[in-house]
């Protein structure tokens, strides 16, 4: 998988959730995501991660209803710690107001 540049999803055995998707640059987007990352704490070590308005925002984006949820949850479940300045304005360059609009009145 690796030298074909797939990206990798692992998850816990038998289950979906959570998972972790280890993903090669292939786009500006992509680039966005390692450029304003983050760090996460698994088990002890630290990972980089997708900053959280950029990975609601993507979601939006994509448009598939599992994507829509997933954005729903993000953005419910840390309503209190993610930016929503840095949200609007990955909304606004990935031109997803509309679907942000009903995000917020979900």
């Amino acid at each position: 998988m690796l030298d074909s540049g797939d990206n990798i999803w692992v998850s816990p055995a038998d289950q979906v959730t959570p998972h972790l998707e280890v993903k090669f640059v292939r786009d500006d987007l992509d680039d966005a995501f390692l450029e304003n990352a983050t760090t996460a704490r698994i088990g002890g070590k630290t990972i980089p991660r997708g900053p959280l308005a950029l990975q609601i925002a993507y979601k939006l984006y994509l448009g598939a209803q599992k994507d829509l949820e997933d954005a729903v949850h993000l953005y419910t479940l840390f309503e209190q710690t993610h930016s929503v300045f840095r949200l609007e304005e990955w909304v606004t360059r990935l031109d997803v107001e509309a679907e942000y609009e009903r995000l917020k009145r979900a």
